[in-house]
């Protein structure tokens, strides 16, 4: 019963913070943006300049 109970909490904080964390590769400006990498672009992950953070 103990070790459902930890798979449970395990999970549900698993779940929680994942949803919260945003990768990012590069350095971002003032503005909480920057412009996107040659390899971005070629992934096709992105265009040009843009935000991470709202302000």
């Amino acid at each position: 019963m103990k070790k459902i109970i930890v798979m449970i909490i395990a999970l549900v904080v698993l779940v929680g913070t994942s949803s919260s964390a945003y990768a990012h590769s590069g350095r971002l400006d003032k503005n909480g943006g920057h412009k996107c990498s040659a390899k971005s672009k070629q992934k096709g992950l992105c265009t040009g300049y843009h935000y991470h953070k709202k302000k």
